[in-house]
């Protein structure tokens, strides 16, 4: 019984050294680690925004403007009647004609001939009349002398001379008399289309025939363009419709020949292109060096803009909003987009002395505290 009381006195003993020795060195090793814990005071950091105010303007309502020239006139010179091209003919693509100038001489002596036939007919008609004219209306008489002394078959046919009475007017009549007259008139006017002319001053694009050919009515001579005017077709936004009118200057240049010109609004096209919202503007000019096909950049100041701010493209969040900072926090300001440019917005909404961040906008959100 001694035995078991010792062995258990023992064993307590064992047991308290080594629960005191871990809470001993527990301890030890508390004392020697570091906290990691910083001591030093937190401090609350706003982000610093970069503040602009804008005042308003009057602003010029630049439009921009592209496309490519074009002759205002340009036809296909024909033919109106048949024969044989002559010599002669210098019409060559590329070749410069004054309005009026002579281009093609198509063989016209069998229509000559026929002209003056008919002529002949005429006169012969007139003398055999002579004597009726004599004893039924010699109050006429003169008249009709008058006009068949004058008579040549080489020159243009006179217009008959004027009945005094209803009764010579039907005798005249019934002689067939205006009916030849009529016929010649008509022989003149086709004859005269033997000649061709040029229509307007300008150059040949298209030289079809030659000396020698068989020309017959409606056939293409040549092509031309008139020079003296051109026209561009430009696309323009439906939103910047408001702001062009006819009669409007336009200034245009070429960067590949380093040249300006000044065009006028000559109308605005009535059909809107449905995938680009845009619609046609026809613009017409003028001046040496222009050539058709050649391609124009320029623009156009529409009416005056005002009361409105000019803002950056670049600090736009969506297409009509920016951020503004009242009282230290970032606030989203709803504006309304006059003119979109290059490189700036026209806007209007916007008070003179508003705080619009103009810096760096990302990370920035909405209620967030800000300096500056």
């Amino acid at each position: 019984m001694e035995k078991n009381t010792r062995k258990n006195i023992i064993s307590t003993l064992i047991t308290a050294a080594i629960l005191f020795a871990g809470f001993y060195g527990s301890q030890k090793m508390a004392s020697q680690k570091k906290s990691t814990v910083s001591d030093k005071v937190t401090k609350n950091e706003r982000r610093k925004v970069q503040l602009s105010t804008f005042t308003m303007e009057e602003a010029v309502n630049s439009i921009e403007i592209d496309g490519r020239l074009n002759a205002h006139e340009r036809v296909a010179v024909t033919s109106k009647v048949q024969g044989i091209m002559q010599p002669g003919t210098s019409v060559k693509q590329g070749k410069y004609f004054k309005k009026g100038d002579l281009l093609y001489t198509i063989d016209s002596r069998e229509a000559g001939y026929n002209l003056k036939a008919q002529k002949s007919s005429l006169l012969t008609a007139i003398t055999q009349m002579m004597p009726d004219i004599k004893f039924d209306y010699p109050q006429s008489l003169g008249n009709w002398q008058q006009y068949l002394d004058a008579y040549d078959v080489d020159r243009p046919i006179q217009t008959l001379p004027s009945p005094t009475t209803d009764q010579e007017k039907y005798f005249v009549a019934g002689r067939n008399l205006q009916n030849q007259y009529y016929q010649i008139k008509s022989l003149e006017t086709r004859l005269a289309d033997y000649n061709i002319y040029a229509p307007f001053s300008g150059v040949v694009t298209a030289a079809n025939v030659y000396a020698g050919a068989l020309i017959s009515p409606g056939q293409t001579l040549c092509n031309m363009i008139n020079t003296s005017y051109y026209e561009i077709q430009a696309p323009v936004a439906l939103q910047d419709l408001k702001h062009v009118r006819t009669g409007q200057k336009v200034q245009l240049r070429s960067e590949e020949l380093d040249k300006e010109w000044t065009g006028k609004v000559s109308r605005i096209g009535t059909q809107i292109d449905n995938a680009t919202q845009n619609i046609p503007l026809f613009i017409t000019l003028s001046g040496s060096g222009l050539k058709d096909g050649m391609y124009l950049k320029g623009s156009l100041n529409g009416n005056a803009l005002t009361e409105v701010i000019k803002l950056p493209k670049n600090i736009f969040l969506s297409p009509n909003s920016i951020y503004v900072v009242k009282d230290s926090t970032v606030t989203t300001k709803t504006i309304e987009p006059i003119k979109r440019g290059s490189e700036y917005v026209l806007v209007r909404g916007l008070a003179p002395n508003e705080q619009v961040i103009t810096g760096s906008l990302a990370g920035l959100f909405e209620g967030q505290k800000v300096t500056y």
